[in-house]
């Protein structure tokens, strides 16, 4: 029989389970071993030990049984000695004495099994790969199956390994991480350099390219780290990436083994949790579609929404968005990039989409009916994630006053719905908020009134013509005036010019309109001449 000797080191991390422990030193790691024994105590027959045998001791043995036999072992300068659980403190330290390793094994294992696997690496050691690999896999499929979670996967992928270990979406934003503690002075950096999409393998950031090629990549980091990454597969597509992070000279054969198992766990438990996200979705839509339709009686709507893990009993507000112009992304995407937003910022809210109008709403819960600041901040995020994956498409949006009651979300809904058709008609790159349109609802009433028209040619028109025709900028200064409540300071630094030009545009202002800027009347004119021209030419265009 053909056999290749093999390092104790590659034994403890290939045949031996997580959970062994080693007693020795790192010299000793390195010793090499041509076979394996199981010897049976008392010890008879001394010649059945040979020089550079791992030697598995049989449990249940006396105390001086044990110390002769390491005794004689040493004597046999034997690789190392393995024994199923824990041994006496005065064996331990007679091993020590005699620069005799010792791995101290889990109780539940099998001393057999553990002689095999080890014979089956010294002599076949591809088969025993392949054993190793159905072990781990095994145990993985096992943690999916109980729903334990992508948290308790990659815990156990770095127990296995003694790496650290990061599991990142397909935007590389880390989902589950467990580190090593010798990484654990550098993790952060580690995973923020992650983040980077540069550094992902060549043709990876085409996930469709990524998922077609399937493998396993050597990376080297900085400050002597590396690491094995390789793509989550569901369906066809990368659905994220699974690093195993550690010391570039320590990562072998089992960090890419764990790798591999490791992806197809994750893949298994991310397309469980899709499939489960689905459902709650769709659950969860026909909840809102029911409030919104009052169809169901106040006692049904109360145990549904506790079916569904929903607290309807705090304020919530309504958000409605929608895609606008040629070419724009699919109404999926943005359902998918507010679902995203929501995981990230941890906020409670109920989707809704509507197929036949092209709009994705939602009710996100608030902390009072006195604030909608949570809405807000969900609609900004969502506009920055959109903006920057589709800088071409143009996305709108409206947000409801706060609704204390169920029975108030119909009208926080059409509140959401008038301010996203006004965000349209004013032609408004950001979230519009019903609650500080004011006077546009009034205005928008008086659209098609000729007397608007009239108002603003009378108000605005002379300050009009003369940017038109001078290609200032008089009617702009203005509206930042009253954005910031006449303080000259304020607006010349948000129009990024001197106060004393500033003045002086006031001054020409003033000269050509042949208005006096002290009197509140004027200003309310003004102010609301400013809002209907903006009002009358976002209609036009």
């Amino acid at each position: 029989m053909q056999t290749t000797p093999v390092a104790l080191s590659e034994l403890l991390r290939l045949a031996f389970p997580s959970g062994s422990e080693f007693l020795g030193t790192a010299e000793q790691r390195s010793h090499v071993v041509q076979w394996a024994n199981v010897i049976n105590l008392p010890l008879h027959d001394e010649s059945e030990i040979e020089e550079d045998d791992l030697v598995l001791l049989s449990a249940g043995a006396t105390e001086p049984d044990l110390l002769t036999a390491i005794a004689a072992l040493a004597q046999a300068e034997v690789a190392a000695v393995a024994h199923v659980g824990p041994l006496p403190e005065s064996v331990v330290k007679a091993a020590k004495q005699m620069k005799l390793p010792i791995v101290i094994l889990p109780n539940h294992i099998s001393l057999r099994q553990m002689h095999q696997a080890a014979l089956t690496l010294i002599t076949n050691r591809q088969a025993q790969m392949t054993q190793r690999a159905a072990q781990v896999r095994q145990q993985l499929e096992q943690l999916v199956a109980e729903g334990a979670g992508l948290d308790a996967i990659v815990w156990a992928m770095a127990d296995l390994t003694r790496k650290g270990v990061i599991m990142q979406d397909k935007r590389l934003i880390p989902v589950a991480t467990w580190t090593h503690p010798t990484l654990g002075q550098v993790w952060n950096d580690v995973q923020q350099s992650l983040g980077n999409t540069d550094l992902l393998p060549k043709g990876w950031n085409d996930r469709k390219f990524a998922a077609a090629q399937r493998r396993i990549e050597h990376q080297v980091l900085p400050g002597g780290l590396a690491r094995f990454v390789t793509p989550i597969v569901v369906k066809g597509i990368a659905r994220g990436y699974l690093s195993l992070v550690g010391i570039a000279e320590e990562l072998d054969e089992l960090d890419s083994l764990v790798a591999e198992q490791g992806a197809e766990a994750c893949a298994l438990e991310m397309a469980k949790a899709k499939a489960v996200n689905e459902v709650t979705k769709q659950m969860r839509g026909e909840f809102v579609d029911a409030v919104l339709g009052a169809r169901v009686a106040p006692k049904e709507i109360e145990q549904w929404a506790r079916q569904l893990g929903h607290d309807i009993n705090v304020p919530h507000a309504a958000i409605v968005f929608r895609w606008e112009g040629e070419g724009h992304p699919s109404l999926r995407r943005l359902e998918t990039a507010i679902n995203g937003e929501i995981s990230l910022t941890r906020v409670s809210a109920l989707i809704r989409v509507e197929s036949e109008t092209g709009r994705a709403g939602a009710f996100v819960s608030l902390e009072s009916v006195n604030s909608v600041k949570p809405a807000r901040d969900l609609a900004a995020a969502i506009y920055s994630r959109t903006l920057a994956e589709y800088p071409k498409a143009t996305l709108r949006c409206g947000i409801g006053r706060p609704a204390g009651s169920v029975a108030e979300w119909r009208t926080s809904y059409r509140e959401a719905e008038q301010a996203l058709e006004m965000a349209s008609q004013l032609d408004e790159r950001q979230p519009i908020f019903f609650g500080d349109l004011s006077v546009y609802r009034l205005l928008f009433k008086m659209a098609e009134h000729p007397d608007l028209v009239s108002f603003c040619t009378e108000t605005l028109g002379a300050l009009t013509h003369y940017d038109k025709d001078q290609n200032s900028r008089l009617v702009e200064t203005l509206e930042a005036f009253f954005a910031h409540h006449g303080n000259l300071s304020q607006t010349a630094e948000a129009l990024f010019i001197h106060r004393n030009t500033l003045q002086y545009r006031m001054d020409r202002i003033a000269e050509i309109a042949s208005i006096d800027l002290d009197n509140p009347e004027t200003r309310l004119a003004l102010q609301l001449a400013i809002k209907a021209n903006r009002l009358l030419n976002a209609r036009v265009e």
